[in-house]
């Protein structure tokens, strides 16, 4: 039996769905103004069919979130997993797993995996969507809970820059965990405060003791 495929599918089923709602005319053609009455049940198979579009979608969702992180780049052991650790770049707003293509969290599901049927194939898509959901909502507080030793992991284990990426060279850029142009301008109290919280207070009273 030849694969059925989901563009052309998706494309029928919205086409029906026009005709449904709007009886005449053809799909993509002019259909009459005013619109005649709608199929009592047409609002009910619009959604079913979204619903059936955007399932097989959701496997290829990137590991992306909206977050009030500052930018830059963070590592942190995985929820209920201490022997992985996993990597983050914020970029305006969004987190992004790091490097590119990375994914972290719950095992992606596959495709052949998925039930024939519609309905139970939508609930099965939706129940991997809630369990990464609360993963990564378990990390994001983590992350937000304390960003500066996150930064500092990340510079620590990779040997780059916690800020742009970048390989670190010189030996203060590998203790302070940022390179010298990204911390051009940064006074030690904040470098300090955000990257080496065990002496911040100290560098922070020393600050206030100076003229």
């Amino acid at each position: 039996m030849a694969a059925v495929n989901r563009a052309v599918a998706a494309a029928r089923d919205v086409s029906a769905l026009l005709d449904e709602q709007w009886p005449t005319g053809t799909f993509g053609g002019r259909r009459p103004y005013p619109c005649p009455r709608p199929d009592p049940e047409a609002a009910d198979h619009v959604a079913a069919v979204m619903a059936g579009v955007a399932a097989p979608l959701y496997l290829r969702r990137t590991d992306q979130t909206m977050t009030a992180l500052p930018d830059g780049y963070y590592a942190l052991l995985a929820p209920q997993d201490p022997d992985t650790m996993t990597y983050w770049r914020v970029r305006s707003g969004r987190m992004t797993a790091w490097p590119a293509k990375a994914h972290h969290g719950p095992a992606r599901p596959l495709v052949r995996d998925a039930p024939t049927d519609r309905e139970q194939r939508i609930a099965w898509m939706r129940e991997w969507q809630a369990l990464y959901r609360a993963w990564m909502e378990q990390l994001h507080a983590a992350l937000l809970a304390d960003p500066g030793t996150a930064r500092r992991q990340y510079a620590d284990l990779t040997t780059r820059c916690c800020q742009c990426g970048r390989t670190l060279h010189d030996d203060v850029s590998k203790v302070v965990g940022i390179g010298p142009d990204c911390r051009s301008g940064m006074s030690q109290e904040v470098l300090a405060a955000l990257f080496l919280p065990p002496v911040a207070a100290a560098h922070a009273t020393q600050a206030q003791r100076a003229p």
